[in-house]
């Protein structure tokens, strides 16, 4: 054991736990973007194809000539 430097390194137990421990983070943190990503990716879809249902439902309804139009948004975005 006195042959191994790592060994006698007062706190060489404590940097290896602490290395660990970094590990072990580093891996949660990739489970936790790789879930955040697909997520989005899930949100996006969802959101495209709820559009695409407001846009062909928006133009099946028929407008009476002379009507005005109405901003749902009032002009706020």
């Amino acid at each position: 054991a006195a042959a191994d430097p790592v060994s006698v390194l007062p706190g060489s137990l404590e940097r290896g736990n602490w290395c660990n421990e970094h590990d072990m983070i580093h891996k949660r943190l990739g489970i936790i973007e790789e879930k955040v990503i697909k997520t989005v990716e899930h949100l996006e879809s969802e959101v495209k194809s709820l559009l695409n249902i407001i846009s062909e439902t928006t133009s099946n309804i028929p407008v009476v000539p002379g009507t005005p139009l109405i901003d749902i948004f009032d002009g706020q975005y």
